[in-house]
């Protein structure tokens, strides 16, 4: 079993118990086997071969959020990322990957046509089903379970409506925009600012068109094959397109092209990782800019992988405070609940983790909340429409976007 390489990294967890005072999770189940310190303990009766691979061992696995907090806080520096991803990929491999995950991620998820094809149909499905909850929020046939709602599936992707690159006179730099799965298909309003603001600012935006999904969700699920064949695709694919630096305004995409790649595919990952920036990071790093304020309270909300996964949240702050009315809402580092699979698999756990951050934003005033991922754009516009809130979310970057056109407007009419 991998678990066994991993024994000095399980032994150095002192079972002191921090991370319960901070796992989203276990804050609302109560349950030791859903909490970093009980998943260790059975990561080492597992390698001391007290237990073996269940379906229950595995649903205690995929209860994690991965959100990365406990990580933070561990006194003796536990990883407990890779313990975790470890124990996936072994329950995989000795339980196998479920059926339609398994052809989701091996037959579509790496031929972008197929994929393509699927959502297509899936959009034509929910265009015809009549039920709303709140503002443009539909219910997707193929997701009924735990009845979720999301936002209407994009008319045209990202990668069809961007694949010609707009020329930048004396353009200061190249830049890959990696776009990742719900930008593409759903909120393509973010890829419209990202490429709006980097070309307002003098830099000429490559989107690659052979990109394809990170591979976060088959990666979560334990099948290492499908995410090494994305990472090997979308390496290659970048390091054709030839460009300075890489941006992606997906605080999940990010942290797994960063930390991920390198763990996937070795050294041969390391100078396509070293060019990838998440867009408030890459700005606030490389340009001066000019905005005006927009009249419009605004809070934010930190995904957890950008905030404890890459360490960003300072920048996203900063563009806020320079283009809007900025407040901030309490614990804006907490959870919302989102997660992928997780919320796939545990909705009803999701919405509860979530109510305190619905709660925060209604509370702080806010007209909007912008955060830096689409995962917890997602979910927190499903928890604001279960409670039948004003409040709308966005992306930062659609903010930054907004606020430099309003600057611009200005010095026209000046």
């Amino acid at each position: 079993m991998l678990i066994h390489k991993l024994q000095d990294e399980i032994n150095k967890c002192a079972k002191c118990g921090k991370c319960r005072s901070i796992c989203p999770v276990f804050i609302e189940t109560g349950n030791e086997s859903m909490v970093a310190r009980g998943r260790i303990s059975l990561a080492e009766a597992l390698r001391n071969g007290e237990i073996f691979h269940t379906e229950l061992l595995r649903d205690y696995l995929l209860s994690c959020k991965k959100c990365l907090r406990c990580s933070s806080i561990c006194p003796s520096g536990v990883d407990y990322d890779r313990i975790i991803q470890t124990m996936l990929d072994d329950s995989a491999n000795h339980l196998g990957i479920w059926l339609i995950p398994r052809l989701i991620f091996r037959l579509f998820l790496t031929r972008r046509w197929l994929f393509n094809l699927l959502l297509k149909t899936a959009r034509i499905f929910q265009s015809l089903v009549p039920l709303k909850r709140h503002g443009t929020m539909r219910h997707l046939p193929f997701m009924l379970m735990g009845g979720r709602w999301i936002p209407p599936l994009a008319k045209k992707p990202v990668l069809k409506n961007h694949r010609n690159t707009k020329k930048i006179k004396d353009s200061k730099m190249k830049v890959g925009f990696y776009v990742g799965c719900l930008i593409n298909y759903v909120y393509t309003d973010i890829a419209d600012a990202v490429i709006e603001v980097l070309n307002h600012l003098g830099v000429e935006v490559v989107v690659p068109p052979g990109q394809l999904c990170c591979g976060i969700p088959a990666r979560s699920l334990g099948d290492v094959k499908t995410a090494r064949r994305l990472a090997e695709i979308n390496v290659e694919v970048f390091e054709k397109a030839n460009v300075d630096f890489i941006v992606n305004a997906c605080a999940t995409c990010g942290r797994t092209l960063k930390r991920d790649y390198p763990h996937i595919l070795g050294n041969r990952a390391l100078k396509f990782t070293d060019k990838i920036y998440d867009i408030s990071e890459f700005i606030e790093k490389y340009f001066s800019y000019e905005t005006k304020r927009l009249d419009t309270k605004i809070t934010y909300h930190d995904p957890c992988h950008l905030y404890w996964g890459q360490n960003i949240s300072k920048q996203p702050r900063d563009i806020l405070k320079r283009s809007s009315t900025f407040r901030e809402m309490e614990t804006p580092e907490r959870c919302c609940g989102g997660g992928g699979v997780f919320n796939l698999l545990h909705y009803d756990l999701s919405t509860k983790i979530g109510e305190y951050k619905a709660n925060a934003i209604n509370k702080s005033g806010a007209d909007i909340v912008a955060t830096g991922c689409p995962g917890c754009r997602l979910q927190i516009e499903d928890l604001l429409a279960a409670k039948s809130s004003p409040a709308k979310c966005t992306h930062t970057i659609q903010v930054l976007r907004d606020a430099m056109l309003q600057h611009s407007l200005v010095k026209k009419c000046l």
